[in-house]
C-alpha cells in the first residue's frame, strides 16, 4: 500500500514510526504486538483494526485527531507483529485477547474505535467488559458477520 511503512512510495528517513519502541504485552498464550501514540496522560482512545491489516491502518488518522488523546494501537492474534498461534481463532478469544491487553495496559473508561472485526470486538468488549469503555465508534461492522455454512 502506498504511504504505509514498507510501501513503495515509503519513505523511512521522514517516519517517526522506525524510531518508536516496539511493545509487546506477553498475555501468557499469545504475545500482542501494540502501540501508544498521543498524549500518555489522556484519555484512552482504542483502536481494533480490519482482518488481514495490522496496526498501520490507523496511521493517516490519528494525526487528524486531538493529540491530547493516548491511542492506542494493536494487532490482533496472527495479524502484523503479533504472535501466530494455531487457529482457528473464535470472537471469544479475540474479545479476550483485547480484555486482557487493556487490563496489561490498565486502561479503563476507553473509547474504542472499531472496524469491521474491530467493531465485533468492540461490541463483545462491551458486553463482557463495560468498565474498561465508556464508548464506541463502530464502523463497517455488525453484531454477526457470515454464516457457519459460508
Amino acid at each position: 500500500m502506498a504511504g504505509l511503512p514498507g510501501g513503495p512510495n515509503h519513505n523511512r528517513a521522514n517516519n517517526s514510526e522506525w524510531n518508536t519502541p516496539m511493545h509487546i504485552a506477553d498475555l501468557g498464550d499469545v504475545k500482542l504486538h501494540y502501540r501508544i501514540d498521543g498524549d500518555p496522560n489522556g484519555a484512552p482512545v482504542v483502536f481494533g483494526n480490519s482482518l488481514g491489516t495490522d496496526l498501520r491502518l490507523w496511521d493517516q488518522v490519528l494525526p487528524l485527531l486531538p493529540q491530547n488523546l493516548k491511542f492506542i494501537r494493536f494487532d490482533k492474534r496472527g495479524h502484523g507483529l503479533s504472535q501466530l498461534t494455531p487457529g482457528p481463532y473464535s470472537m471469544g478469544t479475540l474479545v479476550r485477547d483485547t480484555e486482557r491487553l487493556l487490563d496489561h495496559l490498565k486502561v479503563k473508561d476507553c473509547v474504542f474505535v472499531g472496524l469491521s472485526i474491530g467493531g465485533m470486538i468492540a461490541q463483545g468488549l462491551a458486553v463482557k467488559r463495560l468498565d474498561l469503555m465508556r464508548a464506541m465508534v463502530l464502523s463497517n461492522t455488525a453484531a454477526k458477520i457470515g454464516q457457519p455454512a459460508m
